[in-house]
Formats: structure tokens, sequence, C-alpha cells
């Protein structure tokens, strides 16, 4: 037989063929609901929402990462979802930092190739049984060796609310409940008014204060009540640096120097001053300048005498700070 001169050439007949549709298999994320509305929760509640989520594709659907929003977790997911089955994601929401309507989401990541993410919502009306005066949190503040007090009143609506309980976060900070007077009530919340004052120790250490003052407010509706505490115990004397590193060095004629710098922040110690500054090495002086009534400085040098090798010690400060009345200022280096 002749060959058919109208047919096309092999190569044009395969590339004419049709493409075979990709057929590999792979997941297909539904969302069964976004939003879940946990309507009015007493405030420090903790509300906890269920997502429903199914794979309708043919491959398993992995959630690679959950990614809540501020004041929600996810402590618990469903990783692998297998086809046709169904998983679930549990987001929490901590209520008590917040108040009124609120509304926390979660981005879901997942390895759907149509749908890589989804954003679910937990919604709530935030509904404090027991109110704050004049804020939520007590805010202190105080310098090292003194006492800071701040106060709250609590009120509410309801007839079982009668405190019984206080708790302080730590031993530094005490607290007390007592009814309000009559001075103290705040107007239009009713006559049944509680007082919380908390109150740092004289012993309390620099640097931050924080955490919460627990209430047991006798309320079924609002059982437990947590107010944060925000504040700052400051030194009395700022010190810069808080030590001096002289490092290798050779001594010449001329001495090497250091200076620190030593701040009175108390402003009730108008009689404040360095009296004394001492140095525990040998070659190594140290002498007290007052810049100003509030500012000092002890100029730390070390002459050409001091022996070669390494030094170590500490320049002791006198002050007239009731706090501080000694300072020790670690100091080293090395003679070559």
């Amino acid at each position: 037989m002749g060959e058919n001169l109208n047919s096309p050439p092999p190569s044009v007949a395969l590339a004419q063929a049709p493409k075979a549709a990709s057929s590999a298999p792979a997941p297909k994320l539904v969302l069964v609901d976004e939003k879940k509305d946990a309507g009015t929760v007493p405030k420090g509640e903790v509300v906890h929402a269920t997502f429903i989520l199914r794979n309708e594709g043919k491959a398993d659907l992995h959630i690679t990462d959950v990614k809540p929003s501020c004041g929600c977790t996810a402590p618990e997911y469903d990783k692998t979802i297998k086809p046709g089955a169904e998983g679930k994601i549990v987001l929490n929401v901590d209520t008590k930092t917040f108040q009124g309507p609120i509304s926390k989401s979660a981005l879901i990541l997942t390895d759907d190739p149509e749908k890589p993410q989804v954003t679910v919502f937990v919604l709530a009306n935030v509904k404090p049984y027991v109110e704050t005066h004049p804020v939520g949190f007590f805010r202190l503040q105080a310098l090292t060796g003194e006492v800071a007090t701040s106060e709250i009143i609590l009120s509410s609506g309801e007839a079982d609310f009668k405190p019984t309980k206080v708790e302080p976060p730590n031993s530094y900070i005490k607290a007390t409940l007592a009814p309000a007077t009559e001075a103290e009530k705040v107007a239009g919340k009713g006559a049944n008014q509680w007082k919380v004052t908390v109150t740092t120790t004289p012993d309390a250490p620099e640097g931050l204060l924080g955490g919460y003052v627990k209430v047991t407010t006798g309320a079924a509706k609002q059982p437990d009540l947590s107010l944060a505490v925000s504040g700052y115990v400051k030194p009395t004397l700022s010190i810069t640096p808080l030590s001096v590193n002289f490092g290798n060095f050779e001594p010449k004629a001329d001495p090497v120097k250091r200076t620190v710098t030593i701040i009175n922040n108390n402003l009730k110690n108008e009689a404040f001053q360095v009296t004394k500054a001492e140095s525990s090495v040998p070659g190594v002086k140290a002498e007290v300048v007052m810049a100003d009534k509030s500012r000092a400085q002890v100029i730390i040098s070390v002459d050409d005498k001091v022996k070669k090798g390494v030094f170590d010690g500490f320049v002791t400060v006198s002050t007239t700070d009731p706090a501080k009345k000694e300072i020790r200022i670690p100091l080293k280096g090395v003679i070559l």
C-alpha cells in the first residue's frame, strides 16, 4: 500500500495529540465555620472555640501552622486530616485583660494548593460583673528603700458580691481588702463597694514590678478577679559604669584614668554627697569630685608604679544616701 499523502508526519501528529490532564491527588480544605461567637462572657473567663475542618480532596491535608493574634492561643489542632475525614482546631481566648466586644483571629496554614491559608475568628462581648475604679491595674513607683501605695475601688450590681480574699503576686507586694468608706465610694456605683490597697515593701528589689493581684469576689458570675500590677523600683543612685576594666596597657608617666559617674535620684536627700572613695589595688587611686549637688564623679587612675601583671579588686565608695551608704565598683586590668 502506498503512503497516505493526506496524513501528517508522525512528529506533527504527536504535537497535535491532546495533553493528558494532571491527575495527581491533592487535598481540599473546607472550613465549616469561619466565626464562633461566644456571646456575653464574664471578664476573666477563658473562651474555648472549636473549628471543624473537612478534607474533601484525595490526599492527606496537612495543617502546617496556626498563628493566633494577641490574646489568643491555639493549644491543640489536628496536623493531618485524611481524605473524607474531619479535623479540628481549638482556640482559647483569655478575657482577663479585655472588656466589651472583642474579635480575635488565627491564621491557619495548610498544604491545600488552592487554599494555602484561611483565617478564623472568635467573637465575644466581655462583661465585667465586678467593676474597677479608676482603672483595672495598680500603678506603683518607688525609690529603693521607700514604700509605694496604690488603690482600686471595686463595685458590682451582683447581690452576692462580697470579696473575701486578696492575694499579692509576690512577697515584695502586700495587699489588703476592706469595705470602702463613704468618702472613698464612687458615685453612682451602689452602696456595696470595696477597696483593694497594694503596698511595696522597703526591701523590694530594684527593677520592674509586675504580676497580678487576685481577688476572690464572692460573685458567682465572676468569682475571681485579676488586677495587673505595673510599676518600677528605681535605684536611689544611678552608677555608670557599674564596673571598670582598664584592659591591657603599659603605664606611662601620665596616669591612665577612668571615670565613674554617680547621680542622686532621691530629691528628698538634698544633702547628698560622695564622701570617700578607696581602691583595694596598690598603685590604683580613686578621687571624688562633686560636679554639683546631685552628681559626683569618681576618677580612678593607674600610675606607672603599679606592678606588671593582672590586677583585680574594687573601689569602695562611701555616700550619704541612706539606702546605699557604701558602693563597691569592681576593678580589673592587665599591666604589660
